[in-house]
């Protein structure tokens, strides 16, 4: 829940270095003459982004490589095509694994690190969201409004019913928990949770509503102004304002964020799959079905939500647009690939010296295993049965715990023997 004070719970702490870096940039802005807060949300986003850098530059590393190593995936996929035994399932997935252990990466490669940006990424879209919470300056110009507010009669039902009826949706939150609270909880934080989601069009709506609160009034009339030049963007588009489906310059925000949304994704080479396989091919057609409805939902958020945190969609659009447009250039025109696998090559083998083998790995080992050197295994559990001593080709004569799993499989392997030989 957003709290004017700051984001509480897990993301607080990445709210907390977030806004942190949001009021340098305004301060640093301003002390040059720039108060502007579409401005500073761009560069924000800028410097959050070449924060990420190493984490994006990483994964898009190891997603490469893990192109390039596909032909040998491919190959042992073939190998047990149309195989579905267990004995068979489980040798594809050791070979699997170590074709991936080879090159020091993973069938999963990315994925821990796309985890590791996400609060961060969920961070700064709260940041955005709730300026005031973290730019001591702009709650300045919302403090005086917000006094005005706390001595208007039953002030709590006329901004839950002002909300309500102008669907103010961002500010739901805001006045859900202040409708909660008791009066004397009520703090100028709460209100300015609320009011800082109004636009230019709501404020004059909200003035005319309380026309005989003269004080409110004159506060309103003295701070929207300045607060109205701190969100005026190029073209006279008000950043906090959603663009809406009217036709204004304030549509060139989602079309923009759509577009470098669809452009981001469609660069993404994936590797060729075998179409034979039908996980490969789901997962091929869930990736090229993304590439469409992205971007579909990202005009849909931006032009429903208000235009500053359309800006920030897609000022991250267009950087990681042009982000995968230099990795691909590096690596499909200047980097040496081979040279790169070999030296993911011989990283990995001396990582694999010193790791220890996962449990996944240890698994499919004793199962591969298992087949080799006993003809008895557990089709269950995929593991050596160390309770069964074999000393005949139908271990009638074996020796087991007793209640071992040994046992029981020994017993379901007599009957389906003899029902074979029944049936003989």
């Amino acid at each position: 829940m957003i709290f004017l004070t700051a984001q509480g719970g897990f993301l607080g702490p990445f709210c907390w270095l977030l806004g942190k870096i949001l009021n340098l940039i305004y301060e640093g802005l301003a002390s040059v003459g720039i108060e502007n807060l579409a401005l500073c949300i761009i560069v924000f986003t800028v410097v959050v982004k070449l924060i990420l850098l190493p984490f994006t530059l990483r994964q898009q590393r190891g997603s490469k490589i893990n192109q390039y190593i596909q032909p040998e995936i491919q190959k042992i996929q073939k190998k047990y095509k149309n195989r579905t035994d267990q004995d068979s399932m489980l040798k594809q997935q050791q070979e699997t694994q170590e074709v991936y252990r080879k090159y020091g990466t993973s069938m999963t490669n990315g994925c821990l690190l796309s985890f590791i940006q996400l609060p961060i990424i969920y961070a700064l879209y709260r940041v955005i969201y709730n300026i005031p919470a973290y730019v001591p300056a702009i709650k300045e110009l919302y403090t005086p409004i917000a006094t005005e507010i706390m001595k208007v009669k039953d002030y709590v039902t006329t901004l839950t019913t002002f909300v309500d009826e102008n669907k103010i949706n961002t500010a739901a939150t805001a006045i859900k928990k202040l409708s909660k609270l008791d009066p004397s909880a009520v703090t100028d934080n709460n209100i300015i949770d609320v009011v800082s989601q109004f636009s230019t069009t709501q404020w004059e709506a909200f003035s005319q509503t309380l026309a005989g609160n003269e004080g409110l009034v004159n506060a309103i009339n003295s701070y929207v102004p300045q607060i109205d030049e701190l969100n005026n963007f190029i073209l006279g588009i008000n950043i906090s304002e959603a663009p809406g489906w009217k036709i204004s310059w304030a549509l060139l925000i989602p079309i923009a964020a759509a577009l470098f949304q669809f452009l981001s994704t469609f660069i993404m080479k994936q590797p060729e799959v075998d179409t034979s396989d039908p996980t490969a091919a789901q997962s091929a057609s869930m990736m090229k079905s993304m590439t469409y409805t992205m971007p579909i939902m990202s005009f849909f958020f931006c032009i429903t939500l208000p235009a500053g945190i359309g800006l920030y969609w897609t000022m991250s659009a267009l950087i990681s647009f042009l982000i995968q447009l230099g990795i691909n250039i590096y690596y499909d025109k200047i980097a040496n690939m081979d040279k790169i696998l070999e030296k993911q090559m011989e990283k990995a083998k001396k990582k694999n010296k010193k790791k220890k083998k996962s449990f996944m790995e240890k698994m499919l080992e004793a199962a591969g295993g298992a087949e080799q050197t006993s003809s008895s295994s557990n089709s269950v559990a995929g593991t050596n049965l160390k309770n069964y001593n074999s000393t005949s080709s139908d271990n009638s004569g074996a020796a087991y715990k007793k209640g071992s799993i040994a046992s029981k499989a020994n017993i379901m392997q007599q009957y389906n023997t003899n029902q074979k030989k029944r049936e003989d």
